[in-house]
C-alpha cells in the first residue's frame, strides 16, 4: 500500500518542522551528540545491515556498542567509553568510526583503571585486563571476519602495551 503524494508531502513537512523544533530546544552539545549517534547508526546499517556489533556475534560486540554510544553521547567517564577510547587507533584502522571525542580523552588507560578501581576495588586490575582483552578479541575477530587488506606485519602488532 502506497500513500498518495499529498500525504507523503504533508508527513515530510511535519517531520521537518518537528525536527527543527527539537533541534532548537537542544543545546549545541546535545545536537552534536545526536548527530554523532545518527552517523554511527547509518554507518552500521550501511556496512552490516544491522544496528549493532552485538548482533554480528563478535566477542565483545556489546561492549563496543555501549562504548561507541556513550562516546557519541559525550559520556567520557563510563568504563566502556574509556576502553573504546583507549583502543581508538586500532578500531579506526579497522574502519570503525569512533567518534572524534575519543581523542579528547587524556590518559584513557589511566582513567579507565581509576574508574574500575573506584567501582571494583581490589578486583580492578583483573577487570581492567579482562575488559581490554575482550575488546582486543573483538578487534581480532572483526579483522578476520571483515578484512580490509591489512598488512601481515601490522596484524601481529599488539595494541595493549
Amino acid at each position: 500500500m502506497s500513500l498518495s503524494r499529498d500525504v507523503r508531502e504533508f508527513l515530510a513537512a511535519a517531520g521537518r518542522k518537528g525536527g527543527r523544533a527539537r533541534g532548537r530546544r537542544l543545546t549545541p552539545a546535545a545536537r552534536a551528540a545526536a548527530a554523532r549517534t545518527a552517523a554511527l547508526a547509518r554507518w552500521m546499517r550501511h556496512r552490516f545491515d544491522t544496528d549493532s556489533f552485538a548482533s554480528l556475534g563478535l566477542p565483545g560486540g556489546e561492549l563496543v556498542d555501549r562504548g561507541l554510544r556513550r562516546l557519541a553521547a559525550g559520556d567520557l567517564a563510563s568504563p566502556e567509553a574509556l576502553a573504546v577510547a583507549e583502543l581508538r587507533p586500532r578500531l579506526r584502522f579497522l574502519g570503525v568510526p569512533v567518534p572524534a571525542v575519543a581523542a579528547q580523552v587524556d590518559g584513557a588507560r589511566e582513567r579507565l583503571y581509576r574508574t574500575l578501581e573506584a567501582t571494583h576495588g581490589a578486583l580492578a586490575h583483573a577487570r581492567f585486563h579482562a575488559l581490554l582483552e575482550r575488546l582486543d578479541s573483538f578487534c581480532d575477530a572483526f579483522a578476520a571476519t571483515y578484512p580490509r587488506g591489512i598488512h601481515a606485519a601490522h596484524r601481529a602488532r599488539r595494541w595493549m602495551r
